[in-house]
């Protein structure tokens, strides 16, 4: 009888995954940890290609950059921040939020970078001029996921007020 199976398993951080995502174009993803690094993996093999240091706590969620050179990851350490495989090295970080960073998501145009936080906010960030462009307040609890509607301008958002925001 047909169905998914598993097929391969792989140890990937000495501390808990909280989060991951995959390359858009290559046969890659990329987790965040418990363990204060974000990694990334070859798929099916499980062959390290990478690893990223610079988080002081832990990384709670990534995103891949819709053309793959860069990766977002948002961190315990209140911090975002976004790496860039050409320079091999964080090319930028926002300390704009006050509390933990939930999980971040990459508008599809590629200029625009959203988080979610215990602070009950989201954030959008402008790379282009790379400060905070808009605080998004609708949250009475932590704002814990995002992500933008594809190829739109809609960022939906959960928390744990129990509601879900467009």
């Amino acid at each position: 009888p047909g169905g998914y199976r598993q097929t391969d398993t792989f140890k990937a951080h000495d501390l808990a995954i909280s989060g991951m995502a995959l390359h858009p174009y290559r046969d890659v993803v990329a987790t965040v940890s418990d363990d204060t690094t974000w990694k990334m993996w070859s798929v099916p093999d499980g062959e390290l290609l990478l690893t990223g240091r610079g988080h002081s706590m832990w990384i709670g969620g990534c995103d891949f950059h819709p053309d793959g050179t860069k990766l977002a990851t948002g961190s315990g350490d209140t911090s975002v921040k976004v790496w860039d495989f050409g320079a091999a090295e964080c090319v930028h970080t926002f300390n704009d939020h006050s509390h933990p960073v939930w999980s971040v998501a990459w508008h599809h145009s590629g200029n625009f970078l959203a988080s979610s936080s215990m602070d009950n906010s989201s954030k959008l960030f402008d790379l282009n001029s790379q400060r905070c462009r808009c605080t998004f307040r609708g949250h009475s609890d932590s704002v814990n996921h995002l992500t933008f509607l594809p190829y739109s301008n809609i960022l939906c958002t959960c928390s744990a007020d129990k509601t879900i925001s467009m």
